[in-house]
């Protein structure tokens, strides 16, 4: 019974595969499955896109003509019907012109042979193609001879078997049929060996279910295949009683010649025309024209029926119909049950008879299973597959570039040496050949700093990661506004929190790319600097009343003195979240050069970005050219906007003797490589900023060292020295001018050892 479920199985996925519609094939899982597969795997489409693309979209323009050229969107259908039944399949990518042409192959249209690595070592392939005669006679008829043997056909058909391997290409055409259990030797046909310029075996293997890490792929239904059988038998059992049943029985006591017509064409019922009824006569007694057929009594197919009225009933004779029950119910909530174990088995759903959906929502939750599912499969086609073979047409276009471009250069390629050859000349190959790759990449060095390329020079330009990625190009089920509203609602809420903004517009945008989402954000955020601003002006505030309001523990110092409620690295991080928001889309640029202010002094130069010591632009990695042939990005002219970097906050007055250890005002921002936010961790409500002294605990100020601001003035004017000079220079000279003259005695400044106000005395001194 298991030989036959799996033979009547494979009947019945040919007739699918083939689209054979007089199979007799009942059931409807099959179809069903691979129907829903497809749709949650190819949705609206699929795009490949590279995941490194750095000069002008190269990569991106490369792999949108390969996949117009193989019309891969009108393909995927049959590769998921083939991949999902088969079990495994091959992609072969064969170079032609001006392109690349990918294939796909189906399990028994080739074989595999993998190394102790568990690489691919060599790969056959057997398929059949078709020929056209001079004028199509016998194009397609094969030709026997009297002992009923075919001795070939010289008509359409003919064989191809190719054997590829690393270095070498085997072709092997024939007229006759090529298996692979028959030696290649015994091969009849014409057998060329081609040398394989591509360096690496053309061929990419993928697999549905793999039975752990070996090289082997499962079928969507080998497993199954005894329940897909029991079920069509049970679907077609039930059609022929629907087809038996279908018609009523008439059950009557009076006999059957009383109650049933012959119909036919033997015995035509005739009636007189409407011209006979009228007068009019044909010379003819018998004319056809003088009678019509009797449309109602007529029988169908040649059988008895019923006529319309049944006359003659005497009060106990009985006539009536008999309607049997064609299916139970208990045998259609069966089959019904029966088909939903299947498919859940499989991974899908039954759309037909969904038990466990109530509601819309549990409905549409239930498809989250199909969607992991296919996604599965989907991985297996397209990151693995199809995305795989475009890293290999890239690495082989990038290649060919190196090649050309050292060819332009008058560069010669070492002569890579037999097999069979020595240690010797193997290790002297090796020398010659990376010279001869240093010199290229010295080229393609000089290239870059040119912006030119020699005339000549075929392929793509290197540019490092060769990783291609691929994503749908819309979802199953479309958003409706609502489903709109509430993921822009969660990307808010999200914001609010201080997530990043491009992180938020995951939720929005799942399908795009950061710097699709990058690009997205070229418009101006009005929200977030409106919130922005808002926060910075509260915090602005909020030092402006802390710089008035005493310390309890110091009367004379203002609250802003104490080095733990320093905001000094709130109001950068806020600037930073500010410039972030505004330079998502690269950097701004006034229409008017002039426009821009002078950047002389530090801080503009600084807040725009410029070369400041130690800025991003010199640290290893954020330009030039790397190691290996990984070339720079490119980009617009004028470096990109950096974030803020602030400075340390160092004291304003320096006081104290030369040995004495000097406080700083605020705990500042350390310039280092990483923004502020990551370089130092966020004070909280009870925290110590300064780690190097642990005698100094939450509420108790520093009152045991001089402080460094503990000079006559205000402490507003302590923070800014010049603030006065700049206000009212003239000012300041005059009173200074007058104070030397009239000889006034100058204000005492208090000594280094003295106090402003001693916490265990309260004398003010």
């Amino acid at each position: 019974m298991a030989v036959d479920a799996k033979a009547r199985l494979r009947e019945i996925i040919d007739s699918y595969l083939e689209k054979d519609g007089g199979a007799g094939v009942d059931t409807g899982i099959v179809a069903a499955h691979l129907a829903q597969m497809k749709m949650f795997g190819i949705r609206q489409g699929v795009e490949f896109f590279p995941g490194q693309d750095n000069f002008g979209n190269q990569r991106k323009d490369f792999i949108d003509r390969v996949v117009k050229y193989n019309q891969l969107d009108s393909r995927l259908d049959s590769i998921w019907d083939y991949h999902l039944c088969d079990g495994q399949g091959l992609f072969y990518i064969r170079p032609t012109q001006a392109n690349y042409r990918l294939y796909y192959f189906r399990k028994h249209e080739y074989r595999t042979y993998y190394n102790i690595d568990g690489e691919i070592d060599e790969v056959v392939i057997i398929y059949s193609y078709k020929v056209r005669n001079g004028n199509g006679f016998n194009q397609d008829i094969g030709l026997r001879d009297l002992s009923g043997v075919d001795v070939g056909t010289p008509g359409a058909k003919r064989y191809i078997r190719l054997s590829i391997k690393r270095k070498t290409i085997e072709e092997t055409h024939s007229e006759g049929e090529i298996s692979f259990d028959q030696p290649a030797g015994m091969a009849t046909g014409r057998t060329t060996v081609f040398k394989n310029t591509l360096g690496f075996i053309p061929c990419v293997e993928i697999f549905n279910n793999p039975k752990g890490f070996s090289t082997e792929g499962v079928g969507e239904f080998d497993a199954l295949a005894n329940h897909i059988v029991t079920h069509d038998e049970m679907v077609r059992t039930m059609r022929k009683n629907v087809q038996f049943f279908g018609n009523p029985t008439l059950l009557s006591s009076r006999p059957k010649t009383d109650l049933m017509e012959a119909g036919g064409d033997t015995n035509v019922v005739q009636r007189p025309s409407i011209a006979a009824n009228s007068g009019f006569t044909s010379p003819s007694a018998l004319s056809r024209s003088t009678f019509k057929s009797d449309p109602i009594s007529r029988g169908v197919d040649g059988q008895i029926r019923v006529p319309r009225v049944i006359a003659n009933l005497e009060p106990n004779d009985r006539v009536g119909y008999i309607v049997p029950d064609a299916i139970t119910g208990d045998q259609n909530a069966f089959a019904r049950q029966y088909r939903e174990e299947i498919r859940t088995a499989l991974g899908g759903v039954d759309e037909l008879s969904i038990s466990a959906g109530v509601t819309a929502t549990e409905y549409k939750s239930l498809f989250g299973r199909v969607s992991a599912t296919s996604k599965k499969k989907a991985n297996a086609i397209y990151t693995y597959g199809i995305s795989r073979c475009l890293e290999l047409i890239i690495y082989q276009e990038e290649r060919l570039f190196r090649e050309t471009l050292a060819a332009a250069a008058g560069l010669e390629k070492p002569i890579e040496p037999a097999e069979d050859a020595k240690e010797e000349e193997l290790s002297l190959y090796r020398q010659a050949l990376s010279a001869f790759e240093e010199k290229v990449k010295q080229l393609m060095m000089a290239c870059v700093k040119t912006q030119q390329v020699p005339p000549g020079v075929l392929g793509l330009i290197p540019d490092g990661d060769l990783t291609i990625l691929w994503r749908w190009l819309g979802p199953v089920y479309e958003d409706s506004t609502q489903d709109v509203l509430n993921n822009s609602i969660v990307v808010r809420n999200l914001q609010e929190l201080g997530v990043d903004s491009i992180e938020a517009l995951k939720y929005l945008f799942p399908s795009k790319t950061d710097e699709e989402r990058a690009e997205m954000l070229s418009g101006f955020p009005f929200r977030m600097v409106n919130e922005l601003q808002n926060a910075y002006s509260s915090f602005a505030r909020l030092v402006g009343g802390m710089m008035q309001t005493p310390h309890p523990q110091s009367p004379d110092l203002p609250m802003a003195a104490d080095p733990r409620l320093d905001l000094t690295p709130y109001l950068y991080r806020t600037l930073e979240a500010l410039q972030k928001e505004m330079s998502y889309a690269g950097r701004y640029r006034p229409i008017d050069p002039t426009d821009e202010p002078s950047t002389r002094s530090s801080g503009p130069e600084q807040l725009r970005g410029g070369s400041t010591p130690g800025s991003v632009s010199q640290l290893p990695g954020s330009g030039g050219v790397s190691g290996g042939y990984e070339l720079p990005p490119s980009g617009t002219s004028g470096e990109p906007q950096l974030p803020i970097r602030p400075y340390s906050v160092r004291p304003p007055i320096p006081t104290g003797g030369p040995g004495q250890q000097q406080q700083p005002v605020g705990i500042g921002v350390q310039q280092g490589g990483e923004p502020a936010e990551r370089s130092r961790s966020i004070p909280v409500p009870g925290s110590t900023l300064s780690a190097d002294n642990d005698s100094v605990y939450p509420g108790q100020l520093r009152t045991a060292q001089q402080p460094s601001y503990a000079t006559i003035g205000s402490a507003d004017l302590v923070s800014q020295p010049g603030i006065l000079a700049q206000l009212f220079p003239n000012l300041l000279e005059s009173i200074l001018g007058s104070t030397r003259g009239s000889g006034g005695n100058e204000p005492r400044k208090p000594g280094g050892n003295e106090r402003v106000r001693s916490r265990r005395t309260r004398n003010p001194k």
